[in-house]
């Protein structure tokens, strides 16, 4: 296992120097902000990245460059990770899945886009930004873009869609856009945006892929698609539920054109079908082979791009029931995992169990900002887990987790056999992501085996442990943290900041409503010739939009 992660690490080591950052639309010039006319204005010194200069591992993108008089395919088809893309409109719940985002991030165009590799944000819709206290925010916005309908965008639609946000509840673009107070068109081409609270992180917030800008006309002419219509460089153009969603290039976009003309996003549910569909050429792009299968893969027709995701895997426990919620039920759970046992089964190699060298006991994510790696973990200790379980109301019910990803399903079976050893009768409920989101909802569930979406940014935190967030599976509602979250996302000195976030997490840590098993290394795997591909830490981010595919 250590001979095949020290391969990996050189193997990333050797992407990242090659890493050039592809022509994608809109995005692909970090050091200037271009105007509606297209002349190039410096970004606006107001407009920093994240006040904890977070420690981020650069974005990735596939090495091969783009060639003069090279023949690019058409069309490339993409095997997605382990979820199904359910839906794809941002104002339903379902939307909030890895897949989804991709697409959205295809389709719309945010006001704002943030660079991971450089730290920086960069123009989209907006040319301009500026605010002097970060609660009143002034976007100057393009004035020569269309939605996929030909409606002429302006600051109206802004206006719309933040409303629309608000109504959805439950969603992320209800967490990002509710933060918006009072939102005025000051004319067709500039937008005021009042927020409730000094927000220092509000600018990442309309940087996420659930905040793409959509078109009053179309949402209204039809419910169902046209909340699909945006202004991005990609259209929206057929989708089968749970089974891919296809787009074609916007060749009346305001930016650079993509060099592909259309792209399929497809989920193929058996893994080994994954591996024979990449291996005959049927697909070009898999972000979701089995880890035993990459040695197929390294040779001079594939490449692999090993990445470290940002998002903690593990346990939410539902701290509203009277057995899960109980202190001493939780401390019995955790002394009772095994973590590299776990790792080890739920994605081999490719899964890091947590230790107190790489990240410790925090609840955080891999690359955000001022993440506490000083907190240690709860150990190993069966006789330990016995002890608390006898003090906790536990008295032999059956406890449900639910898991939907391939690797946390198994990753719940190792947990249940753990458990098992200490008299703890757990039971698995396997489902897709839409039934793991609409389990959490449910006031009487148990535990959810699955992933914490945390961005760079710390302020994302609000949103995993703020009361009704979106990533808060557990109910977890704890005063003095929601207090510390909202006062650290008014807190302009970096230090103090920093000391609020890191009081969040030993709080957390105290009342443990998750638990960190593993970070997962994904491995993506390209044909040969496949360039383009943007892979930050934060696979909810991966930028298709500049994918390209030479054939000759």
């Amino acid at each position: 296992m250590k001979t095949k992660k020290k391969e990996v690490a050189l193997l990333l080591a050797l992407v990242m120097c090659l890493a050039l950052l592809a022509a994608c639309g809109g995005s692909g010039d970090t050091t200037t902000s271009p105007d509606p006319a297209g002349s190039a204005s410096p970004t606006p010194t107001s407009s920093p990245a994240p006040a904890s200069s977070p420690s981020t591992t650069p974005a990735i993108v596939a090495p091969a460059p783009i060639v003069e008089d090279a023949k690019y395919a058409d069309h490339i088809e993409v095997i997605i990770d382990n979820s199904r893309i359910s839906v794809v409109n941002p104002m339903l719940p379902g939307s909030n899945t890895t897949p989804s985002h991709w697409t959205m991030i295809m389709i719309y165009d945010r006001l704002l886009e943030y660079n991971e590799a450089t730290g920086e944000y960069v123009a989209g819709l907006a040319t301009r930004w500026d605010t002097s206290d970060y609660k009143t925010f002034t976007f100057e916005l393009r004035n020569d873009v269309s939605f996929h309908n030909g409606e002429k965008f302006t600051a109206h639609d802004v206006l719309y869609t933040i409303g629309l946000a608000q109504e959805a509840t439950g969603t992320m673009m209800a967490s990002h856009w509710g933060q918006v107070e009072t939102a005025t068109a000051v004319n067709d081409y500039t937008l005021e945006l009042v927020l409730h609270n000094v927000n220092i992180d509000f600018y990442m917030s309309v940087a996420q892929p659930q905040t793409g800008i959509l078109n009053e006309l179309a949402v209204s002419s039809d419910p169902d698609y046209g909340p699909c219509v945006g202004t991005g460089p990609f259209i929206f153009t057929e989708f089968i539920t749970n089974e891919y969603v296809t787009v074609v290039r916007n060749d009346n976009y305001w930016g650079d054109l993509p060099l592909t003309k259309s792209m399929t996003l497809r989920f193929i549910p058996e893994i080994s079908a994954r591996t024979t569909m990449m291996l005959n050429g049927e697909a070009q792009v898999c972000f979701s082979l089995s880890s035993e299968d990459y040695y197929l893969f390294e040779n001079d027709d594939f490449s692999i791009f090993p990445l470290t995701m940002n998002n903690p895997q593990g346990v939410s426990f539902n701290m509203a029931h009277p057995i899960t919620g109980d202190y001493n039920f939780r401390m019995a759970v955790l002394h009772a995992m095994n973590r590299e046992e776990i790792a080890i089964v739920a994605a081999g190699d490719w899964a890091e169990a947590v230790g107190n060298a790489n990240g410790g006991g925090t609840v955080w994510g891999f690359s955000t900002g001022y993440r506490n790696s000083n907190l240690p973990i709860i150990p190993y200790d069966v006789e330990k887990a016995k002890e608390f379980l006898a003090l906790s109301p536990y008295n032999g019910e059956e406890i449900e987790v639910t898991a939907s990803l391939s690797t946390n399903i198994k990753g719940s079976e190792i947990l249940q056999q753990q458990l098992s050893a200490v008299g703890i009768n757990l039971v698995i409920n396997e489902t897709d992501t839409a039934g793991l989101n609409a389990q959490f909802r449910t006031p009487d569930h148990h535990l959810i085996f699955n992933s914490l979406t945390f961005t760079n940014a710390p302020g994302s935190a609000m949103n995993v442990f703020s009361p009704g967030a979106g990533q808060n599976r557990g109910n977890y509602n704890n005063p003095e943290v929601t207090q510390l979250l909202n006062d650290a996302a008014a807190e302009l000195d970096p230090v103090t900041r920093g000391q609020m976030y890191n009081r969040i997490q030993e709080l957390v840590v105290e009342d443990m409503p998750f638990v960190n098993i593993f970070w997962r290394l994904n491995g993506i795997v390209g044909a040969k010739g496949i360039g383009g591909l943007i892979l930050p830490t934060d696979t909810h981010q991966s930028d298709l939009r500049g994918i390209f595919w030479i054939i000759d």
